[in-house]
């Protein structure tokens, strides 16, 4: 519920305690309530607006100004004074505009035109409007709200149109709400709530800035091409790119948060901080979260000492090549922190802390250093932003030093296989479809300090399981991950800051290569075992369908699933005298068997060895116990029994 200041009653009152003297102040300066609402135009690109003004009735002169590129279609007590300006003339007490507002807005950062706020056919992520108001005696104080026509969401400085779902977060032991906007359009790489919790805990812990009481946040859709990963607006709204990822040094979702919270005013000489330290923190907290290891945050900093940097200086922006301020401010602002911290009871986040909302010169930027720090500091800060100076980046140890607490260290063991085909060790995620993946984790407190640990398992940036304890210094921890894999297709796969990709196929088609009778020579309804030995046709497990024939009619058939080498088995009866041609699978494997004319007297040993070998040219070895006139046109065949002997082989 909004409520109006009673500002007009609190004057008087005032007035008429102090006496006729006041008499001749001016008067207290008056809120106006502004109220937008917004929706999509018919013309491509821009968005419907219609802005209600609720004028105080002793307001002298009232005038509004529309933001720029709008195009005014009516008005209801206002009239134009010029292109945006429009006065108010008291024919109701809440006028209203009618316009369209350029929704699309784009730049050239070097690869063409990019946009940072679009109308699409489906959704639109635009500014939201807002309008300037005054009085004769100068602007007044505005309390805007906007409201969506139809399916969105409106921010106080971005508005979102069309479907989608809306998460919030209470971050706790800070007075803030973050709200999440997915669009239906979304395909976000990180899970939502994986998302709110690393703004959360950058939250938490910036040490400056006083956190506004709602952020609101757009999952960008990626199907348009942004001019960037993310971009913030006014004092606590962004939008976020949905492809970003929060187990990367470069996590969009903290760096644009921590621009929520930087109400300092730098001059030209010390914009690089406003970048460099939203990367440093990016990639710090990512780190010590256990999304990333300490290679991957180092190689970060290093990139501010790349080639493509060596004649930057931060301190003059004319200088500057594309994202110098990004990476050499994030290293040389990282630098500083570690070395404010390893040195003495400080950090930079203090540093800027201390100037508030004021102007940063870089004259007060390098005094508050040497003041927290010394002058050995302050002369390296003067020389690492105003000439080409760069410094290292930090190994792990002395990141422990400066940082304290646990400082864990991830890594992928070793993967294992599950499932129909097969049970062991890989060397690479590579599987079948419907086998289950066993992921090896093993994780090292390198730190000075005892302190909890979280390892997460995700897939694709759906998170499958986090794992959570305690280890002291010098302990170790190894963690099991399992996931099942029905579908083929490539699948990311971060476990413990480490990415891999999982590749999944579908089962190759199963070779028979050879086939095998015993006995070879039988007598008539005399029972004889087909035996087929079965292997994959490519370098992963098979599955498929395995039949016997007899001089090409089916006897017995089952599905077969192999890994390495199997061996299939059936029984079967001959009623007439003759000679038989057996084939198994595709039929390049067969075997010849001879049914006598009479009875054997002679018992077969049982699993004796058939008279005929695999025969990839037609009939195989034949014995004949009968000349051809005496043969049957075909087979009774009596399947009996049916087995497969799955055989396992490592590879």
């Amino acid at each position: 519920m909004r409520r109006r200041r009673p500002v007009a009653a609190v004057a008087l009152l005032v007035l008429l305690a102090a006496g006729a003297a006041l008499l001749a102040a001016p008067a207290a300066a008056q809120e106006v309530d502004v109220d937008h609402t917004v929706g999509v135009a018919d013309e491509p690109g821009r968005v419907d607006v219609t802005t209600v003004v609720d004028a105080p009735s002793d307001a002298a002169g009232l005038t509004v100004v529309l933001p720029r590129r709008t195009d005014v279609y009516e008005t209801e007590g206002f009239a134009r004074v010029d292109e945006r300006k429009y006065e108010w003339t008291r024919s109701t007490d809440r006028p209203r505009l009618s316009y369209t507002m350029a929704g699309n807005v784009t730049v050239d950062r070097g690869a063409g035109e990019r946009y940072t706020f679009v109308v699409t056919d489906e959704w639109a992520i635009v500014r939201s409007p807002r309008v300037a108001a005054f009085d004769r005696a100068g602007r007044l104080q505005t309390d805007q709200h906007r409201t969506v026509v139809g399916e969105g969401v409106a921010g106080p400085n971005i508005t979102y149109l069309g479907p989608a779902e809306v998460r919030t977060r209470d971050v706790e032991g800070v007075d803030q709400r973050l709200r999440l906007v997915v669009p239906a359009a979304a395909e976000m790489r990180a899970d939502p709530e994986r998302a709110l919790a690393s703004m959360a805990d950058a939250a938490r812990r910036l040490p400056f800035g006083d956190p506004d009481g709602e952020v609101f946040v757009v999952a960008a859709p990626t199907t348009v091409e942004w001019a960037a990963t993310g971009l913030q607006r006014g004092g606590a709204d962004m939008w976020v790119r949905d492809s970003q990822r929060v187990d990367s040094p470069r996590n969009a979702w903290v760096h644009e948060y921590v621009h929520t919270r930087q109400a300092y005013e730098p001059t030209e000489a010390t914009r690089w901080t406003i970048e460099g330290m939203a990367d440093y923190y990016a990639a710090l907290y990512t780190y010590e979260a256990g999304r990333i290891d300490h290679e991957t945050f180092r190689r970060k900093l290093e990139r501010g000492d790349r080639q493509t940097h060596a004649d930057v200086r931060l301190a003059a922006p004319d200088t500057w090549d594309d994202e110098a301020n990004y990476e050499k401010g994030a290293l040389v602002y990282g630098a500083l922190d570690r070395r404010l911290r390893a040195t003495s009871d400080a950090s930079m986040g203090r540093i800027v802390a201390e100037f508030g909302g004021d102007e940063m010169r870089q004259a007060d930027l390098l005094e508050a250093v040497e003041a927290a720090g010394g002058a050995d500091l302050r002369a390296d800060a003067e020389r690492y932003t105003e000439t080409t100076a760069t410094p290292p980046a930090w190994d792990r140890e002395a990141h422990a030093e400066a940082f304290g607490g646990p400082v864990f260290v991830r890594s992928v063991e070793g993967y294992a296989v599950d499932g129909p085909y097969r049970s062991g060790p890989l060397a690479a995620p590579r599987l079948v479809a419907g086998e289950r993946l066993e992921t090896t984790v093993t994780v090292r407190n390198e730190g000075p300090d005892p302190g909890e640990y979280a390892v997460e398992f995700a897939v694709d940036g759906d998170r499958v399981e986090t794992r959570r304890g305690r280890l002291a210094p010098g302990e170790s921890a190894t963690l099991s991950f399992t996931r099942g894999f029905d579908a083929p297709g490539e699948y990311e796969l971060r476990a413990g800051g480490t990415t891999a990709t999982v590749v999944v196929e579908p089962p190759a088609d199963p070779r028979v290569t050879a086939v095998s009778a015993a006995p070879g020579t039988a007598a008539p309804g005399e029972r004889v075992e087909l035996r087929a030995t079965v292997v994959s046709t490519a370098d992963r497990p098979a599955a498929g369908p395995v039949e016997f024939t007899v001089d090409g009619e089916t006897v017995a058939g089952t599905r077969v699933t192999v890994a390495g080498e199997t061996t299939v088995t059936a029984t079967t009866t001959f009623e007439a005298p003759g000679g038989y041609t057996v084939r198994a699978g595709d039929g390049t494997a067969s075997v010849r068997v001879t049914v006598r004319e009479e009875a054997s007297t002679s018992p077969t040993a049982a699993g004796g060895a058939g008279n005929g070998d695999a025969d990839s040219g037609g009939d195989g070895a034949v014995t004949t116990g009968t000349d051809a006139t005496g043969a049957a046109p075909g087979p009774v065949a009596v399947l009996v029994a049916l087995t497969a002997t799955l055989l396992w082989r490592r590879r």
